[in-house]
């Protein structure tokens, strides 16, 4: 009965993370940052006391990471807690650089590997994979919205895939960040034959004037390469509307968003219908830049209110919002608008910040998007560590925004492979911005699915239009793929959203825990009939209780049961039938916290 008890620890965790769920976009950024505070602080008390494997020592600092959040520790009184062990340590990385658990062959080498830099060996071997390329392209899908369908526009599988392999041939090729995005932001051309065209349609407006279409490129792009929250000043001037929201951004007017929004007024997207034979009711575009073309005011209709005219002026040029600098004399409006942006000192400061989210489960900034200039330093600085955020900026734009080198450099801080668990005594939610452990995170929806696949040794496909067969949910080319197949209400009952109306989410559910608990997708997998299973191989290999638990736990949560849970497991797989019995264990260890989680 006790480990069908741990099978419901989810239910535990989601019950008790009512209080925590993300707030609404009405909250305001300090509210939003509490919030997260708080899940990570009862994640990393829930998941890290469930870690059997006890850490290392207590680390000196490895790199510049280090040199900031200890130092900030040591005046503040927070003791930092001691590095994970070998198998906490791969389990985490293989799960952030590659979104999927490490098979056990793998486990057992790294930790038989004695050499002193084998961490550093492995981070470059994950950096290096066709997995790292699969997990960060769904990163960046995430970040510009890469989907077949969205409430405003339609790509078609030919657009979807164009744009969606684009950005994955960029990330192999580790394309310069800041390339990748002047790509997207100036791509021209047809839509179904190139991939960045399409971060164009992708924000067409199509049930309005054209200037709503320029207003969601800059609001867009504004957000999600500055990290910046624009969509307020769409429609309002910050003035009377974003005080309690945005310092930096109260002082802006509503004219000065129209001149950013501008650098898209020459932009064209004609309309080629019928482009595919089969489907008569499809569309496709060629994106261009005119050489005239101006964003005009006095419009009245579409999803924004009216614009009118200011002090007598009804044309407005592009000028970029954070500087006032203009277009160069014949050069192309969205080429200066890219060149501008990914110039400012802000977008690698947002883009570190995002990875640092990425890796580390709590940004320096929360919320991502909610940048406030006036706060970046000073006794209200909105960033835990300014210093630390400034360095990190400096040194991806000094690397030649290499995504790589960037998390490589997170990677080895020791700031990042400390443990889970808080071994210097009783933890306080209070030092969460220390990063004085690690804060484990529910694992994103595909990452989920594809572990279960690994632990369990059997496959799963996805039949893709366009694509052929996939085996990894990692590599969908968006979330609406297999949406109505088994493994997509899966995926979508874990929070993968539509990357439209409905974000991506980290948060857990009672509908989750009764999903990993009952689905045919895990349950059918830790049979003994299903071929290939990990329990069929199992009960093939031996019959010697220990060594049956020893694999299965390796198998699963990519570390050795601890001599405690490794009696229990002999204690459980003795006091029953042993098929069964071998079936319930694999499926009580995913319903566990420590798999859920990462």
């Amino acid at each position: 009965m006790k480990w069908i008890l741990l099978g419901a620890s989810l239910l535990l965790m989601a019950a008790s993370a009512r209080e925590t769920c993300p707030l609404g976009p009405i909250e305001s950024a300090a509210s939003r940052q509490a919030a997260t505070y708080r899940a990570a602080s009862a994640a990393a008390e829930a998941v890290g006391r469930r870690r059997a494997v006890n850490p290392g020592q207590t680390p000196a600092a490895a790199n510049f990471i280090d040199t900031w959040t200890f130092a900030k520790m040591a005046k503040d009184g927070v003791a930092r807690t001691t590095i994970s062990s070998d198998q906490e340590f791969f389990r985490r990385i293989s799960l952030d650089l590659t979104g999927v658990i490490p098979d056990s062959a793998a486990v057992t080498a790294f930790v038989n590997d004695k050499t002193p830099d084998k961490r550093a060996r492995k981070i470059d071997e994950l950096l290096a994979s066709d997995a790292f390329v699969d997990r960060w392209t769904m990163w960046f899908g995430d970040l510009v919205q890469i989907v077949l369908r969205s409430n405003n526009s339609v790509l078609y599988y030919q657009g979807r895939n164009v744009y969606y392999n684009s950005i994955k041939d960029s990330i192999r090729a580790n394309k310069p960040y800041d390339q990748l995005v002047r790509e997207v932001i100036a791509g021209k051309g047809d839509s179904w034959a190139a991939g960045p065209p399409n971060y164009v349609v992708r924000q067409l407006q199509p049930n309005g004037p054209p200037q709503d279409t320029y207003d969601n490129l800059a609001s867009h792009s504004g957000e999600k390469f500055l990290g910046m929250p624009m969509l307020c000043l769409s429609c309002h001037n910050g003035l009377g509307h974003l005080e309690q929201v945005n310092t930096y951004l109260k002082s802006k007017s509503r004219f000065e968003f129209w001149e950013m929004a501008a650098f898209f007024s020459r932009t064209t997207s004609r309309v080629i219908r019928n482009a595919d034979p089969n489907n008569p009711n499809s569309r496709k575009y060629d994106v261009q830049d005119n050489a005239t073309g101006s964003y005009r005011l006095n419009t009245t209709d579409g999803n924004k209110s009216p614009r009118a005219p200011v002090n007598g002026q009804d044309t407005v040029p592009p000028a970029y919002l954070f500087t006032g600098e203009k277009p160069a004399a014949n050069e192309s409006y969205r080429d200066a608008y890219g060149r501008m942006l990914t110039a400012d000192r802000q977008f690698a400061r947002a883009a570190v910040n995002y990875l640092w989210k990425e890796m580390f489960g709590v940004a320096m900034v929360e919320p991502v998007n909610a940048f406030d200039l006036n706060r970046l330093t000073g006794t209200d600085a909105q960033p835990t560590h300014p210093e630390l955020l400034e360095e990190l900026t400096t040194s991806f734009i000094a690397g030649g925004y290499n995504l790589r080198s960037m998390l490589k450099t997170m990677a080895l801080s020791n700031t990042y492979q400390l443990s889970a668990i808080y071994a210097p005594g009783p933890w306080s939610e209070a030092w969460v911005p220390y990063f004085a452990r690690r804060y484990p995170r529910r694992l994103m929806a595909e990452a989920l699915l594809d572990s279960v696949v690994k632990a369990t040794g059997v496959p799963v496909s996805f039949n893709v239009q366009g694509m052929g067969t996939l085996n990894k949910a990692m590599a969908l080319p968006d979330p609406l793929e297999a949406r109505r197949r088994p493994e997509g209400l899966f995926l979508d009952d874990f929070g993968r959203g539509n990357r439209d109306d409905v974000a991506r989410t980290g948060d857990v559910s009672i509908a989750q825990a009764l999903s990993v608990m009952n689905d045919t997708i895990v349950t059918t997998r830790v049979r003994q009939a299903t071929a290939g299973s990990t329990v069929a191989k199992v009960l093939a290999s031996t019959t010697d209780r220990g060594s049956m638990a020893d694999q299965l736990y390796l198998a699963t949560l990519s570390r050795s049961p601890s001599a405690a849970e490794r009696q229990q497991a002999i204690d459980f797989l003795n006091g029953g039938t042993l098929s069964q019995r071998t079936e319930d264990l694999q499926w009580t260890l995913i319903n566990s916290l420590e798999f859920l989680f990462n």
